[in-house]
């Protein structure tokens, strides 16, 4: 009965930690757009030019 109290307590630890994370870059980034430094901006864009395409993948594994 032990064990089911302390996975309880874990999930209930988690859950809060990670609120508690989100909670807190969340206002760091909205405090950031309001004060006019966009953090969000200054992260790389994702470009899907760089991903491998199925044809490469196939030539290079010489799949059929």
């Amino acid at each position: 009965m032990k064990e089911y109290e302390y996975r309880k307590e874990s999930a209930a630890c988690y859950l809060f930690c990670s609120l508690y994370l989100i909670s807190f870059i969340g206002t760091i980034l909205l405090f950031a757009e309001l004060s006019g430094n966009s953090l969000v901006s200054s992260f790389p864009r994702f470009s899907w030019e760089i991903l491998i395409k199925w044809q490469d993948i196939k030539g290079i594994f010489d799949l059929r």
